[in-house]
């Protein structure tokens, strides 16, 4: 049995314990964490990725995925306008990887994190859970009948009433989608209980599937507020107040959806923080000094009701910073998180609170030396919201890219496109879950 050690592993940064709190992270303290879990974190010492996976086991699903042949086109490049037709392309093609034995376990219905590794954190079970409202809504899958949402929704709600669970009622850090337990190496890797930004994610998509089916409202509750006790982590998000970190803003979001009085207050201050940070200006766009990278914007622009004008003019001089810096270089740029192709899961800072922009780092918060990855879910993510040429133009060299631009995305492409292109070999659920997403709030928006 694991023994429950309640932490938040420093993810971004070596020193982020010691620069909150003087324990160590061996204790039970609570360190606020500000990005989900990567997983298969290597030594920030190691050399490139040299053709090996690392990180531990892969085991696959029961059923070996039959992917579809290739087609020499994806839906942007074989469309003359990205309309609706075309998104509803592109969602069908994301949707694929959440199909039963692909990247959902056929006989729990739990999801898996990436292709051949079927475990998953609160974060992913969040985004299988949005990605499964966005599918019905936009028409890939029906209510009614076997892997519908219906159906696709009492697997993760039981999942959540029923699973193991550590010391004081908090979840474990990693489960098991074949056996839908807590998987241990994975808990003993992270070194702790579980991961606060994860919970956030996951609260986000369980208030949204309220609205989604109000009848599900007393379930909803009494997961959050009677089997789960998420009370130890309320004093990482009253911490928050003073960070300036995109990261953080979500999560908070996430919380506060569940404890208004308590927490209304701190996405609003963390906008506040953002906004009055000094500024630095990169390829003519001033950009404040924080933390910035593209996924916290455009999961709180995609999966939140009401957005605050803020983060809307954040996320569009982000944007614009983008467009920028191709406009000089000839790189395409879509700066987020994930893995890097080289055995690294990687984080890229348009914008660092030093005013260093387009910074590139390990989990460990050390500058990483390789060229930045072009996110296929950033990069639908900038056509869904701007509609703009640039946007365009990337997701096609993306789909060009790609062996198979009619089937569920990669991670990305090396920036290097179209000398020198590298793709990451990795297919996971945060690009897909994203990318379907940004197709819904296309459609939605556009019909």
């Amino acid at each position: 049995m694991l023994v429950s050690a309640f932490i938040i592993m420093p993810k971004e940064s070596s020193n982020f314990t010691t620069e909150l709190n003087s324990t160590s992270r061996n204790t039970t303290d609570i360190t606020p964490i500000v990005s989900p879990t990567p997983y298969g974190e290597s030594d920030p010492t190691s050399t490139p990725y040299n053709g090996e996976q690392t990180g531990g086991e892969h085991r696959p699903f029961n059923i070996v995925p039959v992917l579809p042949e290739p087609t020499p086109f994806g839906p942007v490049s074989a469309s003359n306008v990205t309309d609706s037709t075309a998104w509803r392309a592109v969602a069908k093609n994301a949707w694929q990887y959440f199909d039963p034995g692909i990247g959902v376990d056929p006989n729990t219905g739990l999801p898996g994190a990436t292709i051949g590794f079927p475990f998953f954190t609160d974060w992913d079970l969040g985004v299988y859970l949005q990605a499964v409202i966005d599918a019905q809504r936009i028409g890939l899958i029906s209510k009614n009948g076997a892997w519908g949402s219906t159906d696709r929704i009492e697997k993760i709600l039981t999942f959540l009433e029923t699973r193991q669970l550590a010391e004081g009622n908090l979840p474990y850090w990693w489960y098991e989608a074949g056996t839908a337990g807590m998987w241990l190496d994975g808990c003993l890797q992270a070194e702790g209980t579980v991961n606060v930004a994860d919970t956030g994610r996951l609260l986000v998509a369980l208030k949204n599937l309220k609205k989604y089916d109000f009848t599900l409202t007393e379930r909803v509750n009494n997961l959050v507020y009677q089997r789960m006790n998420y009370s130890p982590m309320w004093s990482n998000i009253t911490m928050l107040v003073d960070r300036a970190d995109i990261y953080d803003y979500p999560v908070a979001r996430g919380f506060a959806s569940f404890w208004p009085d308590k927490f209304s207050h701190v996405p609003d201050q963390i906008l506040s923080n953002i906004y009055t940070a000094p500024k630095v200006e990169t390829y003519g766009v001033k950009l404040p000094k924080a933390k910035i990278s593209c996924e916290p914007m455009f999961i709180s622009i995609f999966d939140f009701q009401k957005q605050d004008e803020r983060l809307l003019n954040l996320s569009k001089q982000v944007y614009l910073a983008h467009e920028a810096r191709y406009n000089e270089t000839g790189r395409f740029g879509a700066f987020s998180e994930g893995n890097s192709g080289y055995g690294q899961f990687i984080y890229e800072w348009v914008v660092l609170p030093d005013g260093r922009t387009w910074v590139v780092q390990n989990v460990y918060g050390q500058d990483w030396g390789i060229s930045p990855v072009i996110y296929t879910k950033i990069a639908f993510s900038f056509l869904s919201v701007y509609k703009t040429q640039y946007a365009r133009d990337m997701v096609v060299a993306i789909e060009k890219a790609l062996a198979q631009p009619t089937s569920m995305y990669n991670d990305g492409i090396d920036d290097a496109v179209p000398d020198d292109i590298r793709i990451t070999s990795e297919v996971g659920s945060n690009t897909n879950g994203l990318i379907l997403s940004a197709a819904r709030y296309s459609i939605v928006k556009n019909p």
